[in-house]
């Protein structure tokens, strides 16, 4: 991810690559070479003690989030973290907390909400009362840092945040109530590898979410949604590059096709908001409220009952 970023940020004028740290020596001193960066360091507080940086990107290891956002909050400095925030809901609340102490510009960075076919899909139907994510993919190696329990947390985990964050952006509305069924299926490294869930939305709506990796679907690609609202009915494939719109009452099908542009587009809707031109990101909450609701499917399937997702005192002002 931290190539992904850096190649996009090349793109944007009012960006500039400065420090790049990486705890292997060898692969600082690859990237920096790679992106021109002007130091490379193998010691995180380089960059978090050094006035001349504004904002900092946390890609590094899922396990290592907690603790490399601690010391960003404490710069002061504007910080984009990468999904999922953390381990658990719990520290991904810890760091949901300490994002609350600082002004600066905070964002996670869910890059399916900035796809210019999810922008469409949502300007097509703004108020679905149905909504269905896929992310199914080949099956993760076991070495895979990703796949590991106290590294990555598995599939499940890591991309199912982007599912659910997309339902809840699509839907527009706080998650309540959450039946999953989820399970080992065939991982060694014994991470919940796929998962079937259904959302109830305080508006009403309704979002089910397949994530896992099982094997990549034929014809739909490894992201797929489908939205259903008073306006007709959407289906998204081809990695959600290929929409496909039914006005309600209608026989017509109208194809809009688009490109896999979020990453861009995330990294310069956070520059911009760093220099006061944008206010509609992925906050911090968000993060954490994705996290919660994959963590409560997994309980929900453990207890074999709806389980309620977020505790009212905790949803910010």
């Amino acid at each position: 991810m931290g190539v992904l970023h850096a190649e996009a940020l090349q793109k944007i004028p009012a960006a500039k690559l400065s420090v790049c740290c990486d705890l292997n020596e060898n692969k600082a001193l690859s990237f920096g070479e790679r992106f021109h960066f002007r130091t490379v360091t193998s010691n995180p507080a380089e960059i978090f003690n050094d006035p001349k940086i504004d904002a900092v990107y946390i890609a590094s290891t899922t396990d290592s989030h907690l603790a490399l956002f601690r010391q960003a909050v404490k710069s002061g400095k504007h910080i984009l973290i990468e999904k999922p925030l953390a381990l658990s809901a719990e520290d991904a609340d810890e760091i949901y907390q300490l994002s609350q102490q600082s002004q600066s510009i905070m964002m996670t960075a869910f890059k399916f909400r900035f796809y210019s076919m999810i922008q469409q899909a949502h300007r097509l139907i703004p108020d679905p009362f149905m909504a269905s994510v896929h992310i199914i993919d080949d099956p993760w190696p076991p070495d895979f840092w990703a796949n590991q329990p106290n590294k990555g947390g598995g599939n499940v985990i890591s991309q199912g945040v982007h599912g659910t964050d997309l339902l809840r952006y699509l839907i527009g509305s706080e998650p309540e109530l959450v039946y999953g069924v989820a399970n080992n299926y065939h991982q060694p490294t014994g991470v919940i590898d796929n998962l079937a869930a259904t959302f109830r939305f305080k508006n009403g709506s309704a979002g089910n979410l397949m994530v896992g990796d099982c094997g990549t679907a034929p014809l739909v690609s490894k992201f797929m949604v489908q939205l259903t609202g008073k306006q007709g009915t959407i289906t998204l494939v081809d990695r959600l590059t290929d929409l496909y719109f039914k006005p309600m009452f209608e026989k017509e099908i109208i194809r809009f096709r688009g490109e896999e542009d979020g990453i861009f587009q995330e990294n310069k809707i956070f520059i911009d908001a760093i220099s006061g031109n944008e206010s509609h990101y992925p906050k911090i909450w968000d993060g954490y409220v994705a996290q919660a609701m994959i963590e409560k499917a997994i309980r929900s399937s453990k207890e074999r009952q709806a389980i309620q997702i977020l505790d009212c005192h905790k949803h910010p002002n």
